[in-house]
């Protein structure tokens, strides 16, 4: 087990990051706290949270050590939206950032004041929106107020209305609108944002997914297993490596490992490649469920497919070895 030595130094280097992450750019106010509802899937819930993605660009450059410490979703969820940015070059990325960023603090600024936060989206909010009509600058607005998620709903409810105007909301921005009303506990909003997709015949597989996500993180296992089922009937879309990470999250935080099992069997049936969040999900359900021995082959399996282990593989890992005892037979 030296090798349960070895990542204790990454574990340091996390804590001394959560140590860090306590710069809030100055004239912004600090980011809002939600509160953690209580349920028996809760801690799990706060385990897949902190799948996090590499600090973004769109991170003020006054903060950027706390940039690689923020974010509530889980990585994958995150992945949905991120990809919008691909197809532009690094100077419009840029340029997008920076545009987006000088609305985002305007908009902070202004959170306690709902009629002037719709002013700000109104003098600076329409024309960006409208130079982006594939939906990248409402996402990427949306990421930056990330630690402000209630004036993010607030911004996209704004910009709901506008597509009642003849600016219709894209499938990227009706994903990235369900996935943080599960965020915000909103979990009737989610509902509401993915019918209203559906009936204008907006079905893809990142909006399912953003369902599934809400479900999850709000501890509707079964809602969130119906809507896989349903998924699997769409004709025009269908599961990705994603989905399949929801469910065995799903699964793992209620300890159902013959479940959580049976998922892993169908990703490789269908000859889809596991990535980070998937052995990372397994590992937690497996911690979870106290059964060490598992725990430690799927970490091997991981290491023989040449994925890297993160900072959250090396926590998970060792708190299997200081529950299963191996520190003090160490010792």
């Amino acid at each position: 087990m030296r090798g349960a030595w070895r990542i204790s130094d990454a574990a340091k280097a996390e804590l001394l990051c959560l140590h860090k992450c306590s710069t809030v750019k100055p004239g912004i106010p600090k980011p809002f706290a939600l509160t953690h509802f209580k349920s028996a899937n809760q801690g799990f819930a706060r385990e897949l949270n902190a799948q996090t993605d590499p600090p973004s660009p769109s991170s003020s450059s006054s903060s950027s050590s706390s940039s690689s410490c923020s974010s509530s979703f889980p990585r994958d969820i995150i992945g949905l939206f991120s990809n919008k940015l691909r197809h532009l070059d690094s100077k419009a990325k840029e340029d997008l950032t920076n545009k987006v960023r000088q609305l985002r603090d305007g908009l902070v600024l202004k959170l306690d004041d709902s009629d002037e936060v719709v002013a700000v989206l109104e003098e600076k909010g329409s024309s960006l929106f409208r130079s982006y009509a594939d939906g990248c600058a409402l996402i990427e607005l949306l990421t930056q107020l990330s630690s402000w998620p209630h004036l993010a709903i607030e911004v996209f409810e704004w910009r709901r209305k506008q597509g009642d105007c003849g600016i219709p909301l894209t499938p990227e921005e009706y994903a990235k609108g369900i996935a943080l009303a599960g965020k915000v506990k909103n979990v009737g909003l989610a509902e509401q944002l993915f019918d209203e997709a559906a009936n204008k015949g907006i079905k893809t597989t990142s909006i399912y997914n953003a369902l599934m996500s809400a479900y999850m993180l709000n501890g509707f296992a079964d809602k969130c297993q119906s809507l896989f089922r349903r998924l699997k009937m769409e004709s025009n879309c269908c599961p990705t490596i994603v989905t399949y990470n929801i469910l065995i999250s799903v699964f793992g935080r209620l300890m159902l490992v013959d479940h959580m099992e049976t998922i892993l069997k169908e990703i490789n049936d269908l000859d889809i490649s596991p990535n980070l969040s998937t052995y990372n999900n397994l590992i937690a359900g497996y911690v979870t469920a106290w059964m060490w021995d598992s725990m430690e082959k799927i970490f091997q399996l991981m290491k023989k497919a040449s994925v890297e282990p993160d900072i959250r593989t090396n926590l998970l890992m060792l708190r299997g070895y200081a529950h299963s005892g191996v520190f003090a037979r160490k010792e």
